[in-house]
Parts: structure tokens; C-alpha cells; sequence
């Protein structure tokens, strides 16, 4: 724990850490690589609660509030597709 609060890496294991993060940050393609996967996660993320949405919609006599409360999805946002 005192390798997360100082970085100090005192101890063979810690090293072994320290090396292995310095190498994947100093890694461009790596770094390309974990983006585009960070990225491609948060876009799935959001098509599936907009799907969530969608569904509770259709399904369920929820108001736009309550959807919003349950999906994190803005009440304007649930309007324009309860809208369309």
C-alpha cells in the first residue's frame, strides 16, 4: 500500500510494478490499444442503456424521471425517444 501513496518502489515486488507500468505507458501502441478498448467499452455501455431505455419505454408505464433515475440516461434525452 505504501507503493500507491508514495510511487517509491522500495521492494522487489513494487519494482517489478513500477517496471511493468512505466513500460506500458511509454508504450504508444499499447497506449493506442487501451484508448480505442476504453472507448469501444463506454460506446457499448451507452448503446446498451439506451437500449435499457428503449425497452423500459415500451414496456412499462415508468415516467421519464423514474427511467432516468434507473438508466442514468438525462429526462431529455428519454423525451426525444419516448417522442419518436
Amino acid at each position: 500500500m505504501k507503493y500507491f501513496a508514495t510511487r517509491n518502489a522500495n521492494f522487489r515486488e513494487t519494482k517489478t510494478i513500477n517496471d511493468q507500468v512505466s513500460f506500458y505507458k511509454a508504450d504508444t501502441l499499447i497506449r493506442n490499444k487501451y484508448m480505442t478498448f476504453e472507448y469501444e467499452l463506454h460506446e457499448r455501455e451507452e448503446k446498451v442503456k439506451l437500449e435499457m431505455v428503449d425497452a423500459m419505454l415500451a414496456k412499462t408505464k415508468l415516467t421519464d424521471e423514474e427511467i432516468s433515475i434507473v438508466s442514468g440516461i438525462p429526462q431529455d434525452e428519454i423525451a426525444k425517444r419516448r417522442a419518436q
